[in-house]
C-alpha cells in the first residue's frame, strides 16, 4: 500500500513534538516540571494559526493536541477510567503517548538529540573551504600557444646565438722582441743539465702576448739547430722536453743566422701566420706534465724534420 504519511517541517521545529518542545523552551520552563495546562493552551493556539496558513495535512499535530487534552483531563477521572483509556490508546497508531511521564520522556529525548546535533554542527568541518585545483593538461596549453617553426629560421637563430657567443680577441699593437733579444733572455735563464718542458718555457718566457711566445718558440728551434739544446718526447702526444746540453754562457747571439736585421722579424710570415692561427681558433697552449715519465731522446734531425 502506498505510504501517504506527510511530515511537516519548518525552520524552527520538526514535527509535533518539536513544536511542543519549542513552546516549552520559549516559556523557559523545565521539561520535567512541565505545566501541562499552560503548554496545552499555547499549543492549541499555534495549531489554529497553522490551520489559517492552510496546513491541510497536519494530522500528527492534531493528534498531539488531542493527547494533550486527554492528559489534561485525566486529573478529572478515576484510575479505572484512565486504565480503560490507556488500553484503547494502546491499540491505535500515532505518537502513543498515554501519560504525562511518557510525554516528558519523549520531550527530554528530543531535547538531547537537538543538543547533540548543535554540538556536531559546531565542530570544524574538515576540508570544507579547501578546493583542489583540477589536473591541467600542460601539453595541450603549450600546443595551443606555440606555432610550428621552419627549420631554416631555427638554424639562423642558432647561428646568430653562436656568433654572439663567439670568443673575441683584441689585438694590441706593440713593439715585438727580436730573436736576438729573446736569445739573450734564454741565455740568462737556461743552464747546462737543466730539463724543462716546452710548455713551461712558453708560459714563463717573460711575456704574455702570442707574438712573444712565437718568438720564444723560434728561438728554441734556433738553439736546437746550433746543438745547444735537445728536444725530445717519450710518447706520442706526451710532454715535450727541452734539455740544455751545452752551456749558453759563451754563446754569441750573432750566430743566429738569417735574423741579423731586427726589422726583418716583423716581416716573417711564420710568426704572423702562427699568431693569427692561434688567435682565430682560440688555441691555448696547455698540457699535463708527467713527472714520473722517463724521457727518451730523439735525434736533432728528426725534430727539425
Amino acid at each position: 500500500m502506498l505510504d501517504t504519511t506527510i511530515q511537516v517541517k519548518t525552520d524552527n521545529f520538526d514535527g509535533p513534538l518539536g513544536l511542543l518542545l519549542l513552546l516549552v523552551q520559549k516559556e523557559e520552563m523545565s521539561v520535567k516540571d512541565l505545566d501541562l495546562t499552560k503548554i496545552t493552551s499555547q499549543y492549541l493556539g499555534y495549531i489554529a494559526e497553522m490551520r489559517e496558513l492552510n496546513f491541510d495535512v497536519a494530522g500528527d499535530y492534531l493528534y498531539l493536541a488531542a493527547t494533550l487534552l486527554l492528559l489534561k483531563s485525566k486529573n478529572c477521572i478515576t484510575e479505572e477510567e484512565q486504565e480503560r483509556l490507556k488500553d484503547q490508546l494502546g491499540e491505535g497508531e500515532g505518537l502513543n503517548i498515554t501519560s504525562q511521564a511518557e510525554l516528558i520522556r519523549r520531550l527530554e529525548e528530543l531535547q538531547h538529540f537537538q543538543k547533540m546535533g548543535e554540538k556536531l554542527w559546531g565542530l570544524p568541518r574538515q576540508n570544507e573551504d579547501i578546493f583542489v585545483k583540477p589536473k591541467v593538461n600542460r601539453k595541450a596549453i603549450v600546443n595551443s600557444i606555440l606555432t610550428p617553426m621552419e627549420l631554416d629560421k631555427l638554424t639562423l637563430a642558432m647561428m646568430d646565438f653562436l656568433f654572439r657567443e663567439k670568443r673575441k680577441y683584441t689585438v694590441v699593437k706593440r713593439d715585438r722582441l727580436s730573436i736576438k733579444e729573446k736569445l739573450v733572455f734564454l741565455k740568462k735563464h737556461l743552464s747546462v743539465g737543466q730539463k724543462t718542458t716546452l710548455v713551461d718555457l712558453l708560459n714563463n718566457d717573460g711575456g704574455e702576448n702570442l707574438d712573444n711566445k712565437v718568438i720564444t718558440f723560434i728561438s728554441l728551434l734556433e738553439l736546437a739547430r746550433l746543438q745547444r739544446l735537445e728536444v725530445f718526447q717519450n710518447e706520442d702526444l706526451g710532454n715535450i722536453y727541452v734539455d740544455v746540453v751545452k752551456s749558453l754562457e759563451d754563446f754569441d747571439v750573432t750566430q743566429a743566422d738569417g735574423f741579423e736585421d731586427e726589422d726583418e722579424l716583423a716581416e716573417k710570415a711564420i710568426s704572423d701566420e702562427i699568431a693569427n692561427t692561434i688567435a682565430e681558433n682560440g688555441v691555448e697552449i696547455s698540457e699535463e706534465i708527467n713527472l714520473n715519465a722517463q724521457p727518451e731522446k730523439v735525434s736533432e734531425e728528426a725534430i727539425l724534420q
